[in-house]
């Protein structure tokens, strides 16, 4: 069984009812520093804090005062990836990540690269309330209902991507951001099937509701 965890980062949270179905189906809270911010308004008790504890408000402090907190004074990553390092050296290996998105675009980018970045220590999904954001690897497969809209996001030169049932096939393509994009594409028949020889190629997939 794979180990898994909910990470709240410090970023702007997604919806409550979003979160607390996300928290139902975790096994485990995990708080990037001033994530506990998030997790103290939306009255969720994490089992862990990890970070430099810098973002951290003193009342989220006192009330997760019995809170296992990690404290990781490295200046050169961030909470982000400090806590998915821990998640890691813990054997914790699906990480879905909310609060990663939004607010700060120089943050939104860098957490963005925490999903190769790891990749395959932990298999990292980044949820927000329009859609989920996954890692590709050299192939992903999945099942979405018919009409759900698929963006592919390259973060570098992404050569030989071929996909199976999306709208828009791509057949042994390239996609390079600032060249050549992958938004807005659409699901047409199940399992939907993406290959990438090279290249850190990222998909975000809308959620059911979202159309």
């Amino acid at each position: 069984m794979p180990k898994r965890a909910l990470i709240l980062a410090n970023g702007e949270p997604p919806k409550k009812q979003l979160l607390a179905s996300l928290v139902r189906e975790s096994p485990m809270i995990l708080c990037a520093d001033g994530g506990a911010n998030t997790a103290l308004k939306f009255g969720i008790t994490p089992h862990v804090i990890v970070g430099d504890m810098d973002s951290i408000h003193a009342e989220a402090l006192v009330k997760f005062r019995n809170v296992l907190h990690i404290e990781d004074t490295d200046e050169y990553s961030t909470d982000l990836e400090k806590v998915i390092r821990w998640a890691i050296g813990e054997k914790i290996d699906h990480l879905t990540v909310v609060a990663a998105l939004g607010k700060r675009i120089d943050h939104t980018i860098g957490n963005l690269g925490v999903l190769p970045k790891f990749y395959p220590d932990a298999v990292i999904r980044i949820v927000d309330d329009i859609g989920e954001l996954l890692y590709i690897g050299k192939e992903t497969t999945f099942d979405a209902e018919p009409g759900t809209t698929i963006s592919l996001i390259p973060l570098n030169r992404c050569e030989g991507i071929t996909t199976i049932g999306l709208k828009y096939a791509l057949n042994d393509e390239t996609l390079e951001l600032g060249v050549r994009d992958g938004t807005s594409n659409e699901v047409v028949s199940n399992p939907v099937t993406v290959r990438v020889r090279n290249g850190h190629l990222l998909l975000f997939r809308v959620h059911r509701h979202h159309h």
